[in-house]
């Protein structure tokens, strides 16, 4: 049976969230304004990886893992939750092949130190997720995950940005602002895009959204 307890003696929150049930924030799918991105033209005048090594972190039931193997990447998803993990591995065993690898692995993505870094990292519900104290070492870890290229790519679903109604968290609300504050040494913006709001997510806290996309600072 998978422990609610992490290597530190702590409670994972997350392990208990997904041995209850209480995953109200799977929307079931990947964000449809980040699949409608991918299959456009701007995607690709924007360099975003076709090939090499994906990295979602907090990457849930595995969708956009999914999504990005899709696509010819080897697409690694990693969660803090080994019962989340295994529920992902089997929705993944489920779909049909993909021109990319795809993987799950349990870890904490503060301690995640894999041989390879990574071509494109992709950030959504994961850093609302984390107590804001941490951002900053969020910052610095995406800079050592990546590959030091300009090729290198962070794609940020932005959220929950203003208007949102709950002033704590998780989700803990972000703006533009501080992902420039966090990013801007490392990494530079080269796009963004108000998500629609026929697009916007339809399950768990409500917020602004919007798609950037950040070449890496070399």
């Amino acid at each position: 049976m998978s422990t609610s307890k992490g290597s530190d003696g702590t409670t994972n929150i997350w392990e208990e969230r997904w041995q209850q049930g209480r995953t109200g924030w799977d929307q079931s799918s990947s964000h449809p304004f980040l699949t409608q991105f991918l299959a456009s033209a701007r995607s690709d005048e924007l360099g975003v990886p076709r090939t090499g090594r994906a990295l979602v972190p907090g990457c849930g039931t595995g969708y956009d893992v999914n999504l990005f193997a899709q696509w010819g990447l080897d697409a690694t998803g990693i969660d803090l939750a080994p019962t989340g993990v295994e529920l992902a591995k089997k929705w993944l065993e489920s779909q049909p092949p993909t021109k990319g690898k795809s993987d799950i692995v349990v870890a904490d993505f503060f301690e995640y130190d894999p041989k390879d870094k990574f071509d494109l990292i992709f950030d959504y519900t994961f850093l609302c997720a984390l107590p804001p104290d941490l951002r900053p070492a969020w910052s610095k870890q995406l800079a050592n995950l990546s590959k030091s290229a300009s090729s290198t790519t962070l794609i940020t679903l932005m959220y929950p940005l203003p208007p949102h109604s709950q002033p704590t968290g998780p989700p803990w609300p972000l703006t533009e602002e501080v992902y420039h504050e966090l990013l801007d040494e490392q990494w530079e913006l080269v796009w963004a895009e108000d998500v629609p709001s026929s697009m916007k997510r339809t399950v768990g806290a409500q917020g602004g959204e919007k798609l950037g996309v950040w070449k890496r600072r070399v």
